[in-house]
């Protein structure tokens, strides 16, 4: 999608369903919602390929919380908030439970966007997100502030948007456009990791997210390796409604034969993270250390499960497409053994710095779709200043 056509793909004033909104999870945001992100997040890297500066704030600031560090995310939080010019806060905090309120009005009053990341604990993430988007609202509502910020989700224990639509992107990209995903075959695979305790927001949100699509999508994982309940029917349902196709295995063999696109990742299953989510809420921090050394050790089982350049050949033609949320665990690079060999790493590489380079583009549309009523005139206008970056 050039220019051109991603302007022609952004909604007017009267159609855009994102003005005023937060970003927390794909599934609460229509079709046309995903399609005008993706839009506008190709807009902004046609401007600054073309070394055209998009900044429409004067001033202002974008505040960041990450409960854990996560290098890749928060360079593309900061990197797609300084294209629109403002100014990056980072936290380097979570906050406490008992000053949620007051510091999440504190953080916006001179705010625009909101990222935040917390994903250790099933469901208790998803509500302090949340918590801090209502939080948010109420302090406009009251007159605290004057303007809401828009909270995204950078990642929790169910879903990551910026990461899933950034991946939908550059399969879009690679298939020309949205409309043609329609019946290609994905695999989204379980990949073992000697981390192994990772949470479920990417696979559950990439799969959430092709399914409405029409893609015929296979899901591999070992046995126990389970997703959280509901996520199985949301999936089936979907394919229904968009033409698509969804079905599992317990085979990374099966997965892999002649599809288009593969999807290897690691992550903890629903019943592991359930229960460090109780031991953390009675505060038993042993025992959730001893928790997730009993699954790392039980993972062993599955150490066999990594992309190979076997695997790849078996592939359609055996050039599938590899997407990955890097970093990612890489056999005899950053551990003994990984989601994938060196040699599948090195040969898909290239892709995968692209694929990770769409999401500051992604958040930055984020905020314009939820700052600007009329995005597609807002768009026009940077278009027509037309100002270069430098000189």
């Amino acid at each position: 999608m050039d220019f051109c056509d991603a302007m022609e793909k952004l909604p007017e004033k009267e159609n855009n369903g994102l003005f005023g909104k937060n970003l927390l999870r794909t599934k609460d945001m229509s079709d046309e919602d995903i399609k005008a992100i993706a839009a506008g997040a190709c807009a902004l890297k046609a401007m600054r390929d073309n070394n055209v500066s998009p900044k429409i704030f004067d001033s202002g600031i974008a505040v960041s919380m990450f409960s854990k560090k996560d290098n890749g995310m928060e360079l593309a939080f900061a990197s797609g908030c300084d294209l629109l010019g403002l100014t990056i806060i980072d936290m380097d905090r979570k906050l406490g439970n008992s000053n949620i309120n007051e510091t999440a009005g504190m953080a916006s009053y001179m705010a625009d966007a909101l990222g935040i990341c917390e994903s250790d604990f099933i469901e208790k993430s998803s509500r302090y997100i949340k918590r801090i988007a209502d939080s948010v609202e109420e302090a406009q509502k009251s007159g605290v502030i004057a303007q809401k910020p828009c909270v995204i989700n950078l990642g929790s224990d169910e879903d990551s948007p910026v990461q899933t639509i950034a991946d939908l992107q550059y399969m879009a990209e690679r298939f020309g456009g949205i409309e043609n995903l329609k019946g290609k075959k994905i695999a989204i695979t379980w990949a073992y990791s000697p981390n192994g305790t990772r949470s479920l927001a990417v696979p559950q949100g990439i799969l959430s997210l092709v399914t409405r699509f029409g893609m015929d999508v296979v899901l591999a994982s070992p046995e126990g390796m389970d997703l959280m309940p509901g996520t199985y029917e949301e999936a089936e349902k979907n394919s229904e409604i968009s033409g698509g196709k969804f079905t599992r295995t317990d085979s990374m063999e099966e997965a892999f034969a002649d599809v288009e696109i593969v999807v290897p990742i690691n992550w903890a299953p629903f019943t592991f993270l359930e229960k460090r989510t109780e031991l953390s809420a009675a505060n038993l921090g042993t025992y959730i250390d001893l928790l997730e050394h009993e699954l790392r050790e039980n993972n062993k089982e599955f150490i066999n499960w990594e992309v190979t350049e076997e695997l790849m050949e078996k592939t359609k033609d055996g050039k599938a497409l590899l997407l990955h949320d890097i970093p990612a665990d890489v056999t005899d690079i950053t551990c003994i053994r990984g989601e994938m060999t060196a040699q599948v790493y090195n040969a898909n590489l290239e892709n995968l710095l692209k694929e990770a380079g769409i999401r500051p583009y992604v958040i930055a549309a984020m905020i314009i779709l939820a700052k600007s009523e009329d995005p597609k005139a807002a768009f026009e206008t940077i278009a027509k200043r037309a100002t270069k970056r430098y000189f």
